[in-house]
């Protein structure tokens, strides 16, 4: 059967979309018939910009908010929505009046606002044109990737498919498709033909091998309207092993034929994976954390893989940044080592837990891994706790003092409201952060949701939530009458009820507070220094932090000593003996020292160990210090 995937909008335009490449990839490997990859995403682009008469560069802009930022809001899902709900929805004026007034509620800017309103104008024309395309290609069945907000992107294409062509089948798979929502979305939206759950390249080997729907009975994963009923597979877990190497040909090819091929490919990354499931989550799940759906199992490939599939990627696309979609770097056999001593010019990403220490990262830096996503969550270690993140205030800090110091940018996210948040888990943090403007500050700050999969959605109880149903974005996201949004949603509104008691008039206010701070060290950062350097026998701090920043210190002796012994971190006792015997004083002399440090932000002190938060500058590049860490901690 042949079968072209397509990746909707709104995936990013900079990332060629791993999950049908991977998937189209299967097809070189000689199963079934020729397997098609549509790059959909790029095409609404296009269009998009030509349709509003509006400036490329500009839209870039405005297509990166609606995909990334205003995801919480449903933008992108609400904008291709007219045609799926015009039948049994409240006509297409209250209801853009209705969204108008919703995003304005949620601070979405009137130009914004705006031009929103023009793409819901312009996305039916756009998904007839694309089903045309499609129609034209002959394929027999269309595969549709959703992840985010791509959900109703794919429902208003497929249902143009299938208006022009009702023999041809259509399918959903990815992130908003794993159950139960998959079959809330065929049950919801009758047009669609089959979705896939969970992993899905058993399912597409599968349809391409097919020579009729009744050949699709026992697909792995498959959810399949067939004789008037919904027949069910179970999904398959595969080892990460046996995953192909992408094939982003198709990608590129679309991305040349853009009038403004310069805009993008020059900031192109190619996605790989190395691992799928999360192996912290098997282990204990972040009580947020809804990522890995029924997906949890964790599965790595064997890291010399890592090298190789790099290589193939590079050489084959001429790009040299990549970027992992691993919802977390494998512990051990990651193949960072060997890429570090591959010599080649490669960056990527990867999304870390924060424990790490200084040989890992300078590992990480080493084999040319520029950006992270650590998932610090909080600078509390109460919070962290409630969080199960696994990780301490201490280990958040060391991370982010190493990152500035290897030149690896870290993006993260601050969260608040969790359950059971003591007020002192924000009023340390608060007097906390300007100590350190120096370091990098967090992308976002925003409360806890709860998310379909996690322990706060699955055990509400046990954690004195009670759940209010979907998010609010869901009655314009889904708009028809007789839907089940419960079932199709993946956020939900909640409310702490039991667990412990705060004044929830001082929670409020001080977590503006913390907003605001964070606002601060933002604008602060570039500016903010902080920094030491070794010499014989000294260490010579400069410390030029706006509002706290005492200038230029030199450290000798016994101070000296105690300072090094708590550069990424020492712990205390030991610290404070060897200080002493150096320089002949009690140890108490030594605490009172390590105290004035901690009053100026120079130290950070939890439990038994001590952090230096300030960054050295060797006057060595980053991959020098690199190599000097790996050395230094094996």
């Amino acid at each position: 059967m042949r079968l072209v995937l397509v990746a909707p909008p709104w995936n990013s335009l900079y990332r060629p979309s791993i999950q049908i490449a991977t998937l189209a990839a299967l097809a070189t490997e000689g199963r079934g018939d020729p397997i098609g990859s549509v790059y959909g995403y790029l095409d609404w682009f296009q269009f998009a910009v030509e349709a509003l008469e509006c400036d490329p560069e500009e839209f870039v802009t405005v297509y990166d908010t609606i995909g990334e930022e205003l995801y919480g809001l449903g933008v992108g899902d609400w904008i291709f929505g007219s045609t799926l709900a015009a039948a049994t929805g409240p006509g297409e004026e209250p209801a853009r009046e209705a969204y108008a007034a919703f995003l304005r509620e949620h601070g979405v800017a009137d130009e914004l606002v705006e031009r929103i309103l023009a793409l819901r104008e312009v996305a039916p024309r756009f998904a007839g044109l694309l089903a045309d395309r499609l129609v034209a290609t002959g394929a027999e069945c269309f595969g549709f990737t959703t992840s985010f907000s791509q959900l109703v992107p794919a429902l208003a294409v497929a249902r143009a498919i299938k208006d022009r062509a009702p023999e041809r089948l259509v399918l959903l798979g990815g992130a908003n498709c794993d159950r139960p929502m998959g079959q809330a979305v065929m049950e919801a939206y009758p047009f669609v033909d089959a979705v896939v759950q969970g992993e899905g390249e058993g399912a597409v080997a599968a349809i391409a091998a097919a020579r009729s729907v009744a050949d699709l009975a026992a697909a792995p994963g498959l959810i399949l309207r067939h004789e008037g009923a919904l027949r069910v597979s179970l999904p398959a877990v595969r080892p990460a092993e046996t995953a192909p190497v992408p094939r982003y040909d198709e990608y590129f090819q679309r991305l040349a034929a853009l009038p403004w091929p310069g805009l993008i490919t020059p900031h192109v990354a190619l996605p790989f994976q190395m691992s799928r499931g999360c192996w912290w989550g098997e282990k204990m799940q972040c009580t947020f954390c809804g990522e890995n759906g029924s997906g949890m199992v964790y599965r790595s490939k064997p890291g010399a893989q890592l090298t190789e599939t790099l290589k193939t990627l590079t050489e084959r696309h001429g790009v040299f940044d990549t970027y992992a979609v691993d919802t977390i770097l494998a512990r051990n056999d990651n193949g960072l080592s060997a890429l570090a001593d591959a010599e080649v010019d490669i960056t990527t990403f990867f999304e870390v837990k924060a424990n790490l220490g200084p040989r890992e990262l300078g590992e990480m830096r080493a084999a040319g891994v520029t950006m992270v996503q650590p998932g610090i969550e909080s600078l509390s270690t109460g919070a962290l706790r409630l969080l199960r993140k696994g990780a301490t205030g201490f280990h958040n800090l060391r991370f982010l003092v190493l990152c500035q110091e290897l030149g690896i940018d870290a993006q993260w996210n601050l969260l608040s409201a969790m359950p059971d948040e003591l007020p002192e888990m924000l009023e340390e943090q608060l007097r906390l952060i300007p100590f350190i403007t120096h370091l990098a500050p967090p992308s976002t700050v925003s409360k806890v949701r709860v998310d379909r999969y996690s322990p706060y959605f699955e055990k509400p109880d046990d954690f004195g939530i009670e759940l209010r149903g979907p998010e609010k974005k869901y009655r314009f996201v889904h708009a028809g009458t007789g839907l089940d949004r419960t079932a199709l949603a993946y956020s939900f509104e909640h409310e702490q009820v039991t667990g412990a008691r705060t004044d929830e008039a001082q929670m409020l206010t001080l977590r503006r507070r913390l907003g605001a701070r964070v606002g601060l060290w933002k604008k602060l950062h570039g500016q903010s220094r902080f920094s030491f350097r070794y010499g014989p026998g000294i260490t010579v701090l400069h410390d030029y932090r706006p509002h706290v920043g005492t200038g230029r210190h030199v450290l000798r002796g016994a101070d000296d000593q105690l300072f090094r012994s708590l550069v990424h971190g020492g712990r205390l006792m030991q610290a404070v003996a060897q200080a002493g015997e150096m320089a002949g004083r009690s140890e108490e002399r030594v605490h009172e020292t390590l105290r004035d440090w901690a009053g100026r932000g120079w130290i950070h002190l939890e439990g038994r160990r001590g952090l230096v938060l300030a960054v050295r500058d060797s006057m060595r590049d980053e991959l020098g210090r690199a190599a000097e860490l790996r050395g230094e901690h094996v």
